[in-house]
């Protein structure tokens, strides 16, 4: 049956009567449901304090308890959008300018298929990659940056068209990209090879869209893996079977691709304490370096 809309007095009153949620401040849980919503509060945060089986709260767990998950959460969101949003800066800047370093900036050359790896695989997603590309170049108007370049120069270069791309777009553009190319672009984060690079952004372009979402991040796991790297060894992380249990599809996932691809995540993992933020979550020694 499909669930009835209830007011948020209703709500209230469900958690405390039905879930056994104690709530002392009924102004507080009022204005928090207004603010963020029933189910982004409490259908998202509720898991760590209920029991799975009766579906009822324990432990004494009260409104403020998810409410601090919650900010806690929406914390670590800001925390990890600012750096997935540095690699996704970079990345656009050393694929349009070694795209560019090769083939000019002539917008018919990112529009030319032979440009990319035609591979049998790869054949449809660069058909849809440059179709989307002509529209940006050609027909898009909602940038003034895109019609100033197409009025005054009759051409979009390259490096103009990567600011409108998503960081998902991005992502499918390196991976398309001939492999000598990206070799070259993943010579600027370091010793990160190609095909680990296409995992790493596809990894990261699921966490960046939950961050900017605003969507559950602590506990989000996405569908695919990221490689094996000697950081895993290193700290020790256990396996279940021949898969590593942390920091595979999971936020630490995340931290050890920025390991890998932000020069200075020496400094920003110091600065923001993730061993004490991130050992709230992963029992395990957070020595990455």
């Amino acid at each position: 049956m499909n669930k009835p809309f209830i007011t948020y007095t209703a709500q209230i009153e469900k958690l405390k009567t039905e879930k056994n949620l104690i709530i002392t401040d009924t102004d507080f849980a009022v204005e928090s449901l207004q603010n963020i919503s029933y189910y982004a509060l409490i259908g998202g945060y509720k898991h760590p304090f209920i029991d799975i089986h009766t579906r009822k709260y324990i432990n004494d767990a009260c409104f403020e308890d998810i409410v601090a998950l919650y900010e806690f959460d929406e914390e670590l969101r800001g925390i990890f959008f600012k750096y997935l949003c540095r690699v996704e800066r970079k990345m656009r800047s050393s694929i349009s300018y070694h795209f560019c370093k090769k083939h000019g900036e002539r917008q018919e050359e990112y529009l030319n298929s032979n440009n990319y790896s035609n591979i049998s695989k790869n054949k449809n997603g660069i058909t849809k990659l440059i179709k989307m590309l002509d529209m940006m170049a050609n027909k898009n108007r909602d940038h003034e940056y895109l019609v100033y370049q197409r009025n005054k120069y009759h051409n979009i270069p390259l490096w103009v068209i990567m600011n409108t791309l998503t960081f998902g777009q991005i992502s499918k553009m390196f991976e398309f990209l001939p492999q000598n190319m990206q070799g070259t672009i993943c010579q600027d984060f370091g010793n990160v090879k190609k095909n680990e690079m296409i995992k790493y952004l596809k990894v990261l372009t699921l966490y960046r869209n939950v961050c900017a979402h605003n969507e559950r991040l602590f506990s989000y796991h996405t569908y695919i893996d990221i490689p094996d790297t000697l950081l895993h060894k290193k700290l020790g992380i256990s396996k279940n079977g021949s898969k590593y249990i942390y920091g595979k599809n999971d936020l630490f996932s995340v931290v050890i691709a920025f390991r890998y691809l932000l020069l200075i995540f020496e400094s920003l993992f110091n600065y923001l304490q993730f061993p004490h933020t991130l050992q709230f979550i992963y029992p395990i020694s957070l020595n990455l370096f």
